[in-house]
């Protein structure tokens, strides 16, 4: 091995080991489980890890779980068109960190349906009786709410990508499939 190589393995080295110790988590790591996690899931195209429906996921002193996916067919005005469904994909996120974190349903999440594109869906998130996921979350504290999105009534997999700051882009990947 080249002196060049070896410094730059030591280099690693060093960077995990103190990244660990003062637990500065750059990219997500699964913390455990709220549920029973649903099948094996592979990284995103980019290579990102890819969590499952129940995964605790902890990003830069905050845990984020992805804790259901239910369909719905909406309530009294709000149904989605013929041929499609609600899924409102409930999250709870705990703030570990000494900040106040922001949340926002619509900046905060993007979603993918069998690779396409999906928006947030008021319908969706009106025909709930949850709580939206917006707001504030202050340190030590935690929120739990729901998004929604309208989906074919097929859909085989959704693909939600919660981004944790928006100057940053710090982003986790949950996909919850359709058995």
């Amino acid at each position: 091995m080249k002196k060049t190589q070896r410094s730059v393995l030591a280099l690693l080295t060093l960077c995990s080991i103190a990244l660990s110790l003062f637990g500065c988590s750059e990219i997500p790591v699964a913390v455990g489980t709220q549920a029973p996690a649903q099948g094996a899931v592979s990284p995103t195209a980019a290579g990102d890890p890819v969590f499952k429906v129940g995964e605790i996921v902890e990003l830069s002193d905050v845990n984020v779980a992805l804790l259901s996916v239910k369909e719905s067919k909406g309530a009294q005005f709000f149904e989605p068109a013929e041929g499609n469904i609600f899924l409102l994909c409930e999250f709870e996120i705990e703030n570990k960190s000494t900040k106040e974190l922001a949340v926002s349903s619509m900046l905060s999440f993007e979603a993918y349906c069998d690779d396409y594109t999906c928006s947030l869906s008021i319908s969706a998130l009106s025909a709930s009786d949850q709580e939206q996921l917006d707001g504030t979350v202050a340190p030590g504290k935690k929120m739990k709410g729901v998004v929604g999105y309208e989906v074919p009534e097929n859909w085989k997999e959704l693909e939600v990508h919660y981004t944790l700051d928006l100057l940053n882009s710090k982003t986790i990947v949950f996909v919850a499939t359709n058995e």
